[in-house]
């Protein structure tokens, strides 16, 4: 009987030590480095060592000084303690990030899955997460939380959180492909209509690319608002018609209803109810009932041109 405990005792270890392997495989199908942990973790002597390790953290213009300097740094360190307190466990991140890639390698043949970076960048909004082929990095202050930023409008620290960070990864991807397909005769297009599907073009990849995200997260705005936005989505497109937005080369209209902000301009009482960057929002509706009706690859989806797409979108918001 003793021995039969024994046997238990041991076929449990070894099953553990099998379940523990297989958990450290799966994670290292992709590489993170939680960079700033190694950064915050060194000292004056071993930051050469780190230096070495990573050329390209490093500009060679800013001398070592620098470095030491912000290892001693108070505010730097309160930003790392958060970090860790946030972060503590970055593995359902990790998943979701290891999905994204997965997604982005099925629709993109030549994707190579990047080596990921975290680190304490301080960049800014639009820039916390960079994608640059076979590198990407995540500016985990930039995520720690909306209560944390104290002096940022709610529009923008509302989407400072984790749960916005792998949309963000998404979206790079996502903008990087679509930017790398356009033809010459787009690029050179300047109405509001082009920018309109070029944004929706991004945003139906990168729906691809995290099906199960919810669409508040997509458009980096608030459940409300864009429940509001799919309430009234024929008058939105009413009011773009009557006003001939759609092939005005105004660059005004592009901060009304394209750049952040926290509703759009239609200049109306019902401004405030309206998420920002509505025109993103409806060139993703365009570009959905594109894909809808006609049998189209990703790969010509990018290719395709912005009038043609919407011609063949068939693209009619029902009244409500």
């Amino acid at each position: 009987m003793n021995d039969f405990k024994i046997y238990k005792v041991i076929l449990l270890i070894f099953l553990l030590n099998i379940l523990a392997y297989s958990q450290k495989e799966k994670a290292s199908n992709i590489e993170i480095v939680r960079f700033e942990k190694e950064f915050h973790h060194s000292s004056e002597e071993s930051l050469l060592d780190l230096i070495k390790k990573y050329p390209f953290l490093f500009p060679n213009e800013y001398p070592i000084s620098i470095w030491n300097n912000l290892l001693k740094d108070s505010s730097k360190i309160k930003i790392f303690n958060e970090t860790l307190k946030v972060f503590q466990n970055f593995d359902p991140i990790a998943k979701e990030i290891e999905l994204i890639f997965i997604n982005a390698k099925n629709i993109f043949p030549n994707f190579t899955p990047p080596k990921v970076f975290t680190l304490n960048s301080e960049s800014e909004y639009l820039n916390r997460v960079i994608y640059a082929d076979s590198l990407l990095f995540i500016s985990l202050d930039s995520y720690l939380g909306e209560s944390y930023y104290k002096g940022i409008p709610s529009y923008i620290s509302q989407t400072m959180s984790e749960k916005f960070i792998t949309n963000d990864v998404a979206f790079k991807i996502s903008e990087h492909y679509v930017k790398d397909a356009i033809n010459e005769l787009d690029s050179l297009d300047r109405t509001f209509l082009s920018k309109m599907i070029f944004h929706g073009k991004v945003l139906f990849i990168n729906k691809l690319l995290l099906p199960e995200n919810e669409d508040y997260l997509l458009f980096h705005s608030s459940k409300d608002k864009i429940d509001w936005a799919n309430d009234n989505e024929n008058n939105i497109w009413a009011n773009f018609v009557e006003n001939e937005y759609l092939y005005d080369t105004n660059d005004e209209l592009k901060t009304r209803f394209i750049l952040i902000s926290p509703y759009s301009k239609f200049n109306l009482d019902i401004d405030k109810n309206s998420p920002g960057s509505i025109g993103k929002w409806l060139g993703y509706r365009i570009v959905s009932s594109f894909m809808k009706n006609n049998i189209v690859s990703i790969e010509q989806l990018m290719k395709e041109n912005y009038q043609n797409i919407f011609n063949k979108s068939n693209y009619k918001p029902k009244k409500k």
